[in-house]
């Protein structure tokens, strides 16, 4: 808005989406409520999926993570350029024993993996989501409409069920 691409005022949020812990599908969920739980589950872990984290903000906060932990050099780190190709390829993983990180929208978009849940408190990154209208839009009324339903209560089931939170 400040740079005149989105209306003013047009903004709304979609929700706020949590950074997670993924695991394959059907196998066992570690426990990852604590520091010391969410250390020993990456650990155990022969390999950790996560995305850039030179560029990716779920990445570079989980690189933050990995150093807090002391497991910025875990010998299976697995760096993707984003969060829904690093789901992907640890759902395609060859070995059970492996883990991943990133936004929780995309662990639960990817088919073949499970979200175990939030990092713990004191790491916890939510991210909100906001819609605007472009000041370039052919139609803006229309672009208006589309916005209202895709903020509006008629599609929070479907957000939420993809993990924003509100």
């Amino acid at each position: 808005a400040a740079s005149g691409h989105v209306v003013a005022g047009s903004q709304r949020s979609l929700g706020r989406v949590m950074t997670g812990v993924a695991v394959k599908a059907g196998t066992p969920h570690p426990p990852i409520a604590t520091r010391d739980q969410l250390a020993d589950a990456l650990r155990a872990a022969s390999e950790v999926y996560y995305p850039d984290p030179q560029k990716a903000t779920a990445g570079i906060h989980f690189m933050n993570v990995l150093k807090a932990l002391g497991l910025d050099s875990h010998p299976g780190l697995r760096p993707f350029p984003n969060g829904a190709t690093a789901m992907a390829a640890l759902a395609k993983a060859p070995r059970d024993d492996v883990i991943g990180c990133t936004q929780e929208t995309e662990i639960n978009y990817t088919e073949g993996v499970a979200l175990v849940g939030s990092l713990p408190k004191e790491f916890e990154l939510a991210t909100d989501y906001v819609l605007g209208v472009c000041t370039a839009a052919a139609e803006p009324g229309l672009a208006q409409q589309l916005a209202d339903r895709v903020v509006g209560r008629a599609s929070e089931a479907v957000r939420r069920q993809g993990g924003f939170v509100f």
